[in-house]
C-alpha cells in the first residue's frame, strides 16, 4: 500500500509540472536571431500588478507610556503594489516595485496589578491579575528593487533590498481583570465586577524608516497572449526596527500573493 500511495504521488507531481510546462509555452519570448541558432528564451519586459494577504511574528519590543514591554507578538499584513522589470540576459531580469503595505501587530501579557473598585459603602482597592493587550498598525509605502531569474516560462525567483517609508502609526493598548474574585485579607470573597476591557492609552509611537531583505518565488500561469496569473510567496527579513527607540520592533513575515502580468 505505501508503494501504490508513492507512486500515485509521483504520477500527480509529474502531472502538475508537466500542466505548468505546457501553459509556459505560451509565454511571448524573443526568438532566434536566425533559423539557424540555437533556442534561447530572452523574455520581454514585464509589468505585474500584486495583492496579498500576510502573516508573521514580532522580534524585539515596544510599549506606549507604559513601563512594561509587549513582546512575542503576531502579525497580519495586507499589500497591494505594481512592479515593472527588464532583461538583463537570456533568464535574469532586474526590476523595482513599489508596494502598499499595511501591518497590524498584536501583542499581549499578563501582570498583578492594583485596581480600585466602588462599593456601596466605600471604594476598595485590591490585587488583581489583569491581561494587557496591545494592537499596533503600521502602514507603510515599501519601494524594492530586485534581481528576477526565469530559470523556466513557468517558475520565477527575486531578491533585493526593500526599504519601508512610514506613513504614520496607530497604537491602541487596553487591559481587562483575568479574575472573578478575590479574597481579601479579612477573609472576605470580593466579586470583581464586569468591567470589560478598559482603555489605557490611544494615540501613536513614532515609526522610522525600516529595512528588510524581500525574496519571492511564484509560479506562472497563462491565461492569453503575453498575459498571465502569477501564485507567489514573499518572504521580508527585517534589517532594521520599524519604531523610534527605545522600541526594538521587527517583523519576520510572509505574504500570499497573486499578480496579475503583461509583457511586450
Amino acid at each position: 500500500m505505501p508503494r501504490v500511495c508513492a507512486s500515485i504521488g509521483r504520477v500527480c507531481w509529474l502531472s502538475v509540472v508537466g500542466s505548468l510546462v505546457l501553459l509556459g509555452q505560451g509565454r511571448q519570448t524573443s526568438p532566434p536571431s536566425s533559423p539557424l541558432a540555437p533556442e534561447v528564451r530572452h523574455y520581454p519586459p514585464e509589468l505585474l500588478v500584486t495583492v496579498g494577504i500576510g502573516w508573521g511574528f514580532q522580534s524585539g519590543t515596544f510599549r506606549g507610556s507604559c513601563s512594561q514591554d509587549f513582546t512575542n507578538g503576531r502579525s497580519q499584513s495586507w499589500l497591494v503594489g505594481l512592479s515593472y522589470s527588464l532583461p538583463l540576459t537570456a533568464t535574469w531580469l532586474w526590476g523595482a516595485s513599489p508596494l502598499f503595505l499595511l501591518t497590524k501587530v498584536q501583542a499581549s501579557y499578563r501582570e498583578r496589578e492594583q485596581l480600585t473598585f466602588a462599593r456601596p459603602e466605600d471604594t476598595i482597592s485590591v490585587p488583581v491579575e489583569t491581561r494587557n493587550r496591545a494592537e499596533l498598525t503600521l502602514p507603510m509605502l515599501v519601494l524594492w528593487s530586485y534581481l528576477r531569474w526565469r530559470p523556466t516560462p513557468w517558475l520565477v525567483f527575486s531578491v533585493g533590498p526593500a526599504v519601508g517609508i512610514p506613513l504614520g502609526s496607530r497604537f491602541h493598548h487596553e487591559k481587562e481583570p483575568i479574575q472573578h474574585s478575590v479574597v481579601l485579607s479579612t477573609g472576605e470573597i470580593f466579586t470583581l465586577p464586569e468591567t470589560g476591557p478598559l482603555r489605557v492609552e490611544t494615540g501613536r509611537l513614532p515609526p522610522r524608516l525600516a529595512w528588510s531583505g524581500l525574496a519571492h518565488v511564484g509560479g506562472d500561469i497563462v491565461i492569453a497572449r503575453s498575459w498571465w496569473l502569477s501564485f507567489g510567496l514573499y518572504f521580508w527579513v527585517p534589517l532594521s526596527a520599524m519604531l523610534q527607540p527605545p522600541a526594538t520592533l521587527r517583523l519576520f513575515h510572509s505574504s500570499l500573493t497573486l499578480s496579475l502580468g503583461k509583457s511586450w
